[in-house]
């Protein structure tokens, strides 16, 4: 493969992957070769490569001669990916309430502090985006490279329940809860610092399986 379809596939899987965790591309949706290469307006090889790399991640299913499947996120997936989630954000907290800077801490602060306006229902995107950037700050300032990878995996693979889980949020438990988890790593109170990580996401993962079975 040449460089530029090198270039051109990396472009591409970027773009279809954050389609999928966007839900702009949907659970069940049928890709095909020649309707994704037509779109990005590139030949079918850097298609193939990037929809065969999304495949490995476990994002599509191949249908031989037919096309690409868009799998599901199932319970299961659901269950293991908050599992994972509450090992690392309770060691996340547990680190910095020790090791992180004063910066850092207020920083954390400053992002919990600075949630969108709780009355206004079209803020789910802002949220998403603000709530991400407040747990990956946590994440961040252990200073560990390889937890920080592999927790941006875990939301990745969160990401498309969160967004359905944001339409069912009443804000102001959620600002609160973030406020005072982040007041807790200011005082480097290890213990509270976890057990409010505990219950932030304890509180997520309930709220989630509430909606799913009320579909």
């Amino acid at each position: 493969m040449g460089q530029v379809d090198k270039s051109y596939a990396k472009d591409i899987y970027d773009k279809i992957k954050s389609d999928i965790l966007g839900l702009k591309i949907k659970d069940g949706d049928f890709l095909t070769l020649a309707e994704l290469a037509n779109k990005y307006n590139v030949s079918k090889t850097p298609v193939r490569d990037a929809l065969g790399a999304l495949e490995i991640e476990g994002y599509l299913t191949s249908l031989p001669r037919k096309g690409y499947l868009v799998k599901p996120v199932t319970n299961t997936n659901i269950k293991e990916c908050f599992q994972m989630r509450l090992i690392f954000e309770k060691a996340a907290v547990h680190l910095v309430s020790k090791t992180a800077t004063e910066a850092e801490l207020n920083r954390i602060l400053q992002l919990a502090m600075n949630f969108p306006d709780i009355h206004k229902k079209d803020n789910f995107s802002d949220f998403n985006s603000l709530n991400d950037s407040f747990h990956m700050s946590i994440i961040k300032a252990t200073h560990n490279s390889l937890f920080t990878e592999m927790f941006k995996n875990i939301m990745e693979n969160l990401s498309r329940i969160l967004i359905i889980d944001s339409q069912h949020l009443i804000y102001k438990d959620e600002i609160e809860e973030h406020i005072s988890i982040a007041k807790a790593l200011i005082d480097r109170d290890c213990k509270k610092a976890e057990e409010l990580i505990y219950k932030h996401i304890s509180h997520l993962e309930n709220r989630v399986y509430s909606s799913q079975s009320a579909i």
